[in-house]
């Protein structure tokens, strides 16, 4: 396949991967779905299923308004929207993480208002710094084991679990690697393009991904190059609507990092090699990068952060807060006053899944963006 032909394929998934997901169940696959975050999807697959992140809709608020007040995070309250309205025959069962207040609200909520083969809860661990919190993943990681078990009626052996790392972490290694190609070449892929890739890991089995990515590997150009664009760091959890990328793309902007749960964080880290194979997953979730709902030390998230821009060199970021998101809410106004201290320029963007202003956001982007050339003039 050609390039175009590649990321057009990609694209059309991540845009949409629900055609894509029901060739998979007519073929056999049972697709189970977790919203955000840290389900551990090898184990889910190790079972024989199809694990596949939900990311939300941005489609109108029919029936999620019903079950979820308007104050409460649009991330939630769209994850909802999509599987009781908009797709409630494409899921065959959830996994279903609480990470945060609303999130364990919106666990009873799917439980009761959902019909689905399977349900379980995934308990994370919030602070992740105290000793219990290590104990508490491994007993966690070992009840979904059982509960998938059965569900499916047969054991997920440890030969299952070790094949479903090693594609895991190859299909993480092939997105690092076409990241660092558009580190030190910006222009092979837009921004857009990229994180299409990543969002495309969501939902696609490994060994129709790996394949795809190998080939567009092979056919960007490797020479590093210099745009002169100016180079931003995203950070927060989620980027909705993706379009978003599209007006970063306009305003020639070469995004060079990011902290984002749907970015870097999903495919930073891989399994390690260990003869306990829920220990590997265990180590793996606590060598994880913060965000706002799950942490250790309360500086963290800005120091992974800073880490970030001193390592890429970047001119900027750009804050992406969901609107009504409590974690970011609270994290906010220090990560405001230390980027001040820091003297590093930063832009808050309040997104909302079903009603961000393009316009407006465009026009605020496109001053930082000019502010950070002025920066970078003067430097």
């Amino acid at each position: 396949m050609k390039k175009e032909e590649i990321l057009k394929t990609l694209h059309d998934i991540s845009a949409d991967p629900f055609p894509y997901l029901r060739s998979k169940r007519e073929n056999g696959a049972k697709i189970i779905g977790s919203p955000l975050a840290d389900v551990p999807s090898e184990m889910i697959y190790a079972a024989g299923l199809l694990p596949v992140t939900i990311l939300g809709t941005n489609k109108p608020i029919v029936k999620a308004g019903a079950h979820l007040p308007d104050n409460a995070c649009s991330l939630s309250r769209s994850n909802l929207e999509l599987v009781l309205n908009y797709h409630p025959d494409d899921f065959d069962g959830f996994v279903f993480p609480q990470v945060c207040d609303t999130t364990q609200h919106l666990s009873d909520i799917w439980k009761m208002t959902i019909s689905s083969e399977f349900f379980t809860s995934f308990l994370i661990p919030r602070q992740v710094d105290r000793k219990s919190a290590r104990h508490w993943f491994y007993a966690e990681t070992s009840r979904l084991r059982d509960n998938l078990e059965r569900y499916t009626g047969s054991p997920i052996t440890d030969e299952a679990l070790k094949e479903s790392f090693r594609l895991y972490n190859e299909n993480r290694h092939l997105l690092r690697e076409i990241y660092q190609i558009k580190r030190e070449a910006p222009g092979v892929i837009s921004d857009r393009q990229l994180f299409d890739l990543i969002r495309s890991f969501c939902y696609m089995d490994p060994k129709d991904h790996i394949p795809l990515l190998r080939e567009l590997i092979d056919i960007l150009p490797k020479e590093p190059s210099d745009d002169g664009n100016v180079k931003v760091v995203l950070s927060g959890i989620v980027v909705e609507p993706a379009q978003l990328f599209d007006i970063l793309d306009e305003l020639k902007v070469s995004i060079v990092g990011d902290d984002l749960t749907v970015g870097s964080r999903m495919i930073a880290y891989d399994v390690p090699d260990r003869e306990d194979v829920v220990e590997a997953l265990t180590e793996r979730h606590f060598a994880k990068s913060p965000f706002s709902p799950i942490r250790d030390v309360g500086t963290r998230l800005y120091d992974f952060l800073l880490q970030v821009v001193e390592e890429t060199h970047a001119d900027g970021v750009i804050y992406f807060h969901i609107k009504f998101c409590e974690s970011q809410d609270y994290d906010l106004p220090d990560m405001k006053g230390i980027m001040r201290e820091k003297k590093i320029p930063m832009i808050v963007l309040d997104t909302e899944y079903q009603s961000v202003t393009k316009a407006q956001t465009k026009t605020r982007l496109e001053a930082f963006v000019e502010s950070l050339y002025g920066e970078r003039d003067n430097g």
